[in-house]
């Protein structure tokens, strides 16, 4: 087994009410290439401060090399970081920008010097040492700003989305660069992007964030391949993602009809997440299809056609492939049974504090939940303990406010139905996002600070004011040391 360099356990981090970091649990291999990535606001960059002590977590620890460094100041940590504003000291030449960090060291001078030769050398910019920073380009700036990091020879090199501020072409070419350079060094390299191709093309492990928590970690192939939740499958590469049922091992349905997969280990008649990557789709005619749809956009891509494909039932399908079909052109769809991606459906998750009764506060509201569903009454956790609330998105009830509407004198009116105003766990939140998947919508609810995603059959549309309702037997309650083993076994 590879040695670990940096662990974290259990790290937990808040800003004010907001917790951007939820129980995460990492370890990081001596001399590898691991990508954080993940959407603006998951907690990437929050964990990257947090490793080089420019953050403290609220709770857990950080060990490196099993020594706990937690409360160790960043200066006395054996790591550099590369932010993405390369930082450059404008005043001092080149020479002068690396050797900066080995004249704090107080080096000897004839040390600096050879080692500030041999960096400019790694990052392929010999001869660059009397130029000032503003006559080079962005991609020699950010090498040069590597190199500072390098020369001081760190276990480990911390970047932070340092690509961010480089055209298109020059950030491929980095990219290439940056790998080259961590082969050659043998530095480990913790890189955090929300650009999926570079943590493709570098990364010899993504780990893939969501809301402060891990939502899959393997090598690229596995992370873009075999995603394990609808989240990684949408944020890696496109892909088709519809609602579904395992009827059985080896046997999905969607779309209304049934297909042989390779999954097993789900319950029978389990709703479930369908991924099918654009490329996995085979067009041929209509009446050799599995499903059957009419093309109705042809782009070219550079090196394949994509076309939106709407089925019969309204879904549109994006498929790849090399062969054009023109718009308006009636097709079949083939799909193999291991091009099928059967996921579990995500829970939503999210920070609560137990109240009396069993009764459940998560920030903007207070929930009741229930006994059956094996949770611990109210009086087995302390009071106002921190715990994670648990709750699928298609066990979350849709109650949509009615409609304003005229008596025919002009006068508007609002029929309320009082029984659902007045069922418990009720609250009010602002539709953000809809999907149609196929089967029902997908949407996601602001709900004060808090979002939640919803699988409802309801039609809605993006900006409605709706109210959702929680089944109090459908929450589940865990404590903070639970939650590793709860998510294992789900």
């Amino acid at each position: 087994m590879s040695h670990h360099i940096i662990d974290l356990f259990n790290i937990t981090k808040s800003y004010g009410d907001t917790e951007v970091i939820k129980d995460l649990t990492l370890y990081i291999r001596k001399n590898e290439f691991i990508t954080l990535l993940g959407p603006s606001g998951c907690g990437k960059t929050t964990t990257l401060r947090i490793i080089s002590g420019f953050e403290k977590p609220d709770s857990g620890r950080v060990l490196f090399d099993g020594v706990d460094i937690t409360d160790l100041p960043p200066h006395k940590r054996k790591v550099n970081t590369v932010f993405q504003k390369y930082s450059l000291f404008p005043h001092m030449n080149i020479y002068e920008n690396i050797a900066f960090g080995l004249r704090i060291k107080k080096l000897p001078e004839e040390e600096i010097r050879e080692k500030v030769r041999n960096v400019l050398e790694l990052v392929e910019l010999s001869g660059f040492q009397r130029r000032m920073p503003d006559s080079l380009s962005g991609g020699q700036q950010q090498r040069i700003a590597i190199a500072r990091a390098i020369v001081n020879e760190p276990e480990v090199l911390l970047l932070d989305e340092p690509l961010g501020a480089l055209d298109l072409k020059l950030r491929k070419e980095m990219q290439v660069e940056l790998k080259a350079l961590q082969q050659k060094t043998g530095i480990t390299f913790i890189y955090v992007t929300h650009d999926q191709e570079e943590a493709l093309t570098m990364s010899d492990t993504i780990v893939v964030m969501n809301n402060g928590v891990i939502q899959q970690i393997g090598v690229p192939t596995d992370i873009y391949n075999e995603p394990t939740n609808a989240f990684v499958a949408q944020f890696i590469g496109d892909s088709n993602l519809l609602s579904g049922v395992m009827i059985k091992d080896c046997l999905c349905e969607f779309s209304g009809k049934q297909f042989k997969c390779v999954d097993t280990g789900f319950d029978k008649e389990e709703d479930v997440d369908i991924v099918i990557r654009p490329e996995d789709i085979k067009i041929v005619a209509p009446d050799d299809g599995m499903l059957r749809g009419k093309v109705i956009s042809a782009l070219f891509k550079g090196v394949h056609y994509e076309m939106i494909v709407e089925a019969s039932d309204g879904f549109k399908w994006k498929v790849h492939s090399t062969q054009i079909t023109p718009p308006d052109t009636e097709v079949g769809m083939n799909i193999e049974p291991f091009d099928i991606q059967i996921m579990k459906i995500p829970f939503n998750t999210l920070t609560g504090w137990i109240m009396r009764d069993n009764k459940v506060d998560i920030g903007n509201t207070v929930l009741d939940y229930s006994l059956s569903s094996g949770n611990r009454a109210a009086t087995e956790f302390e009071y106002e303990e921190t715990v994670d609330v648990y709750v699928l998105p298609q066990d979350i009830e849709v109650i949509q406010k009615p409609k304003p509407q005229t008596n025919g004198k002009g006068k508007i009116s609002v029929q309320v139905n009082e029984a659902e105003v007045d069922l418990p766990n009720v609250f009010d939140g602002e539709v953000e996002t809809f999907k149609y998947k196929g089967d029902d919508f997908e949407i996601q609810v602001k709900c004060g600070d808090i979002s939640l995603l919803v699988h409802t059959y309801t039609k809605v549309s993006i900006g409605e004011k709706i109210k959702l309702r929680i089944p109090a037997d459908k929450i589940k309650i865990k404590k903070r040391e639970e939650i590793s083993e709860f998510v294992e076994e789900n």
